[in-house]
């Protein structure tokens, strides 16, 4: 049966076994989340302490070419 093919106002019971495997899920997507967005901010905090902001280059007027 689809989710469609329920009246309205009605709502799925979940077993307790299905309810354990939804949470797993969802601290699994967390702790992947919080993962990766510490893996950017290292990231970025290399790249900025490698001077990568500093130097000749950096804020240099682009030259055009006619």
């Amino acid at each position: 049966m689809e989710v469609a093919d329920y009246p309205v106002g009605t709502s799925i019971k979940l077993t307790s076994e299905q309810f354990r495997a939804r949470r797993a899920r969802s601290i699994a997507i967390a702790l992947a989340l919080g993962a990766f967005v510490q893996v950017i901010f290292a990231v970025t905090i290399v790249r900025l302490g490698s001077g990568a902001l500093t130097g000749p280059d950096y804020m240099r007027p682009v030259e055009t070419t006619k």
